[in-house]
């Protein structure tokens, strides 16, 4: 941060000398004498500098306060003479009671204070201002080529610069109901910025052109606002005075030179405008196409995701399908070993036989029996031969009998007559054979009682009585 005793010498040696800063504020004494003259309530110069507004109104009989900060400004304040206090502007204002004051003056601070800063400056300077009191506020113009490209730049603490119309709406916001904008410092404004050498041939033009543009436009180095609590406050039609639309005298050369060189900017600022319009062609179309970008890699990123998804899932697939796997293998084991089990079982209960069956063979009784068995085999198989032999010869006999029907007629009468010998060659031959001997002459499924055996009838009731004594129970 700047000291206080560089912030002194910056301003000595940019603002100008003590005599040409009252000569350029002696143009708002007809407001404050106007103000002076319907109340008899104190002023107060907020950051007065070199004190040269207070020594205008100590002339003017108008009695002021100052206050200030920087303690270089304070002490020569003091040396000469002026009511002047060291304190924060808004410590200050918040201690003063309402209407306290019939005017409040600054001189290019509210460029120092930020957009929130002024406002709260505003608001307090409304309220300790008399009802039919005003503000006097002054500011470097940023309408001003100069001061917006340079001069405002000197001064290391200045925050943004405020145009006019942004200061005067800011000020009715806060509550007043005129405000009257002057341009300040027209007659002094001298730039001697060099944009080419004195050598060069159009050094003439060029270098004169910044002051003579600012002069044909009426762009003012500094603006002021008076800012009236009333609008019907008699200070006004002063204030409207001070607002002049004459121009400074120009030569016709040099407004020759300067409209030439203004229709040369005119066509710069449209190749620029054309450019411009190029340049945001090709941003829209680089938008447009990172614009693409960016979806084709989100599809690749999505397709990455469903690749990344289908993998996951054939792993897991494939990890089920194994574990399937190795179940179904250990139960073919289980199986296995259950089969080993009772191939197990079976060769030993094919040993125990086996054990069973030698032992037989080794006892004292398989010996002496054998001769036994023998006759039994043989027995067994002659009765066996003999049942073959008899079967077969009935069977060829019932086939020759079968194509030679008077036989077969002849032999089922004979048959009918013995119920013994048909049922023996039944037993022999079976009941198919038999009857498909007979043609005409069927063996009845039911025979009479009559024609049964003796053996025949006693099975018959035998059965009857049976039966009679199954239905009494």
């Amino acid at each position: 941060m700047a000291t206080d005793d560089f912030y002194r010498a910056l301003e000595g040696r940019f603002r100008g000398s003590r005599e040409a800063t009252k000569e350029r504020q002696r143009i708002y004494l007809p407001v404050v004498q106007m103000l002076a003259a319907t109340q008899s309530k104190k002023m107060l110069d907020v950051g007065f500098g070199g004190a040269e507004w207070l020594e205008l109104l100590k002339e003017q009989g108008i009695a002021a306060e100052g206050l200030q900060l920087n303690d270089a400004f304070l002490e020569e304040a003091w040396q000469a003479g002026f009511a002047v206090k060291k304190d924060d502007l808004f410590d200050y204002l918040a201690q003063q009671p309402d209407r306290s004051y019939s005017m409040i003056s600054a001189f290019h601070v509210v460029e120092h204070l930020g957009i929130e800063n002024l406002l709260a400056f505003l608001q307090e300077a409304y309220r300790v201002t008399d009802a039919d009191g005003a503000i006097l506020l002054e500011t470097s113009n940023p309408a001003n080529l100069m001061v917006r490209v340079c001069n405002f730049y000197i001064d290391p603490t200045h925050e943004r610069s405020l145009s006019s119309t942004l200061l005067g709406f800011a000020a009715e916001f806060c509550g007043f109901e005129r405000v009257v904008m002057v341009p300040a410092n027209r007659d002094f404004l001298h730039i001697e910025l060099q944009l080419l050498p004195g050598s060069s041939p159009s050094a003439a033009v060029v270098n004169t052109a910044p002051s003579v543009l600012d002069k044909n436009r009426k762009q003012a180095p500094d603006y002021a606002i008076f800012a009236f609590k009333k609008m019907d406050n008699k200070a006004v039609e002063v204030a409207e005075a001070l607002v002049t639309q004459s121009v400074l005298p120009v030569s016709t050369a040099e407004s020759i030179d300067v409209n030439s060189l203004w229709a040369r900017v005119v066509d710069v600022e449209t190749d620029r405008a054309v450019w411009r319009g190029k340049a945001e062609a090709a941003e829209a179309e680089a938008r447009h196409a990172k614009d693409l970008v960016d979806r084709a890699e989100s599809r690749i990123a999505d397709f990455e995701a469903r690749v990344r998804d289908l993998q996951s899932r054939s792993i897991l697939e494939k990890s089920t399908m194994r574990a399937k796997e190795q179940e179904r293998l250990r139960d073919l084991e289980a199986q296995f070993k259950q089969a080993q089990s009772r191939a197990a079982e079976a060769e030993d209960i094919v040993a125990r036989v086996q054990q069973r069956i030698d032992a037989i063979f080794r006892s004292t009784s398989w010996p002496v029996s054998s001769r036994v068995r023998v006759v039994g085999y043989a027995v067994g198989g002659v009765k066996g031969l003999v049942g073959r032999t008899a079967r077969a010869t009935v069977l060829r006999a019932a086939a020759y009998v079968r194509n030679r029907p008077k036989l077969k007629q002849r032999l089922a009468t004979t048959l009918s007559r013995f119920p013994r010998v048909r049922a023996r060659f039944i037993r022999l031959a079976g009941l198919d054979a038999i009857q498909g001997v007979v043609t005409g002459a069927s063996i009845p499924v039911v025979e009479t009682v009559d024609r049964l055996t003796a053996r025949g009838k006693k099975i018959h009731a035998d059965l009857l009585s049976a039966r009679s004594g199954r239905t009494s129970v």
